[in-house]
């Protein structure tokens, strides 16, 4: 069986600059960042993003079965 994990381009261009905003965002000495409100809404887009665009493809081969 074929491995079917897929890479969207469109996700990608949306997690780079999101993860470059977390990472800039983000105080390494103490583990904080500047602004929790706004980064906690990065976390979870830069999360969905990744996962979406590694997400499996789910394209069934219907009748096209070889035996």
């Amino acid at each position: 069986m074929k491995n079917n994990i897929g890479f969207n381009i469109v996700f990608a261009l949306i997690a780079f600059p999101i993860g470059i905003a977390l990472i800039s965002d983000t105080d390494f000495s103490t583990f904080t960042f500047k602004k929790p409100a706004l980064d906690a809404v990065y976390l979870i887009t830069f999360v969905v993003a990744i996962f979406l665009m590694l997400k499996k493809n789910k394209r069934e081969q219907g009748n096209n079965k070889q035996p």
